[in-house]
């Protein structure tokens, strides 16, 4: 079989065991069981635990061997030294696929190491595929269920993350909510003993509800198989590599036991096949929602509109800074710009609109930038200057963004403010609109969308438009 339809059982169950399900909620066991079944999963959930007879409601068994059923998956919170024994249980019983969530392997040392090869091979052996061990679990919200041990579930959404760390794997999940960003899967890799980034890659490649994968990374195994996977992968990857530094890649072989390697090869490694990398997880989802919801840029021209020259002229500086161009626009495009400016300002890129713009003048405008042949991508920008009316300024980028689909050039939004245009940008959140709160990160999200074409172009053959 191929990964997709090794891992299918995994992610896709119709019947799950808890191995270590338990009736106190301070134990691991408690919470991945009641997770599971908060969710509404609608497939058989049995609990094995031999010392009581229900939990939740729902009948134990003493072990997966009583099980009459098949199962797809078991989930296996038990202490580190009684995970072999369990584990050729679920060979014994022909179990397809494990959740490894127990710590206590890889990252403790040499006697960990040993174990986490011990119950490797006991998978192997019964062809079993194996997540973790030293994992979070993860979280479908697409398909409603949560087989991980920590409270909280994302929003639905197109962008699947995996991750290496699972509390940074929960942070994220709680900041992409407060952004409003979907997420379609979740998965903590852990030590990754067995299922790797690869194989996640391979997987989420032919995802039918997944348009970019974000991954957190401390360290990669075998990196051929890596690029090889990223190189079949017909998704944009954004992906942070942690432990660049030897402070970091101390920390990284303590905590899910990998080896960083250099971050110079990373590097390299990420460039010719088209990951783009981020450094931190404000950037990882910068990248990933624009990936996401806007067209990849078809060439690296930037048309910036704002209602205040020096927010301008900084987006205009980080472009230029990144191998981004703020080309001069067309006679055509500056002629059709004068009847809706005040006389007090130039039709020039950047575009100040001054600060009484409303909405028309905001819609018009980015309009006409962006039916520039010059310009590939349109930066619209509000100041929160006082006589400004940000919700204007939404409303027309959201115009823009529905009217504008056929010209395939991606629009972001970028805003300077407090708390009250934050609250009216919450409006471009909710509509997948990228919309970012500094120059540089509008900047960045247009690069990465320019980038994004690169790829595109490679895997379809082309040659990618040179930069200006």
């Amino acid at each position: 079989m191929g990964v997709v339809e090794d891992l299918r059982p995994i992610f896709s169950p119709k019947s799950i065991a808890v191995i270590g399900a338990s009736r106190s909620p301070m134990k691991i066991g408690y919470e991945i069981l009641q997770n599971i079944l908060v969710q509404g999963y609608t497939g058989k959930v049995i609990p094995i635990n031999p010392e009581t007879p229900t939990i939740m409601g729902l009948k134990t068994q003493p072990s997966v061997l009583a099980v009459k059923e098949d199962l797809d998956l078991a989930i296996i919170a038990v202490p580190a030294e009684f995970v072999p024994k369990v584990m050729s249980e679920c060979a014994r019983k022909k179990v397809k696929g494990v959740i490894v969530i127990s710590s206590g392997f890889a990252e403790t040392g040499e006697r960990g190491k040993q174990l986490e090869e011990e119950i490797l091979q006991i998978a192997r052996r019964g062809g079993i595929r194996l997540i973790g061990p030293n994992t979070l679990g993860y979280k479908d919200p697409i398909d409603s269920l949560d087989a991980a041990f920590v409270f909280g579930m994302p929003r639905p959404g197109e962008i699947a993350l995996i991750s290496q760390s699972g509390a940074l794997c929960i942070g994220m999940i709680y900041y992409a909510n407060g952004e409003h960003i979907g997420l379609s899967r979740v998965i903590s890799v852990g030590n990754k003993a067995d299922i790797d980034d690869a194989d996640l890659i391979d997987y989420l490649s032919a995802d039918p509800a997944t348009k970019v994968i974000a991954m957190y990374i401390e360290g990669i195994k075998d990196g051929r198989k890596f690029l090889d996977a990223a190189r079949r992968c017909h998704k944009p990857i954004v992906a942070i590599k942690a432990g660049r530094t030897p402070a970091g890649s101390a920390a990284a072989s303590t905590h899910t036991g990998s080896l960083s390697g250099s971050d110079a090869v990373y590097d390299s490694a990420f460039k010719q096949v088209h990951i783009q990398r981020a450094y931190d997880v404000i950037e990882l989802f910068d990248y990933a929602r624009a990936l996401a919801y806007q067209p990849c840029a078809p060439g690296n021209r930037v048309g910036i509109i704002s209602n205040g020259g020096g927010a301008g002229i900084m987006i205009a500086d980080w472009c230029e800074s990144i191998g981004l161009k703020v080309p001069n626009l067309t006679k055509k495009t500056v002629d059709g710009l004068r009847p809706h400016l005040p006389s007090i300002t130039s039709p020039r890129n950047p575009l100040d609109v001054t600060g009484d713009a409303r909405f028309h003048r905001y819609h018009a405008t980015g309009s006409i930038v962006l039916s520039d042949p010059n310009i590939d991508a349109l930066i619209m920008t509000c100041v929160h200057a006082g006589i400004a009316r940000p919700k204007e300024y939404v409303g027309a980028v959201i115009k823009l963004v529905e009217e504008k689909k056929n010209l395939k050039k991606p629009i972001v939004a970028c805003w300077v403010g407090g708390p009250e245009i934050d609250e009216v940008v919450q409006e471009l959140r909710v509509k997948n609109i990228p919309v970012y709160s500094s120059a540089m990160r509008a900047a960045k999200a247009v690069k990465c969308l320019y980038d994004e074409g690169g790829r595109q172009d490679m895997v379809a053959g082309k040659k990618h438009k040179e930069p200006a």
